[in-house]
């Protein structure tokens, strides 16, 4: 598979060329070497106009292998949803993952200004439903 870059809606090619699974809280993904997954956080979030976060992958799994975000771990101030995760494993292992991991860190920051116009992205209020 191939992908024009800029032209592509990342969304559209997830539905088309992948698949969506639930993971039951009493079991568990594996996640292969060299493979990549999206997925979102269970808690949903809401920054205020005064803050923006970073979303931060924990240097415990990063031992392992595992990258929470690929780039831009911005969450804009005013973001409302729940936070989408780019999961790569770049380790030798497969990596078992169990709802409720605690996998990535919010790193909260104070805005010197509020924003003069609130947030305008195709990602608010995302959902992984």
């Amino acid at each position: 598979m191939s992908v024009v870059l800029g032209r592509a809606d990342p969304e559209q090619v997830a539905l088309q060329h992948g698949k969506v699974e639930r993971v039951p809280a009493n079991n568990y993904f594996r996640l292969h070497p060299n493979r990549f997954v999206l997925a979102y956080t269970r808690e949903r979030v809401e920054i205020p106009q005064s803050l923006a976060a970073r979303v931060e992958g924990k240097s415990s799994l990063a031992r392992f292998g595992l990258s929470i975000h690929q780039t831009a771990p911005t969450i804009q101030a005013g973001f409302r949803g729940h936070i989408r995760l780019e999961i790569t494993n770049v380790g030798p292992f497969v990596c078992h993952l169990t709802p409720g991991i605690s996998i990535c860190q919010l790193i909260i920051e104070e805005l010197k200004t509020t924003p003069s116009e609130p947030l305008r992205s195709r990602f608010q209020n995302q959902s992984p439903n």
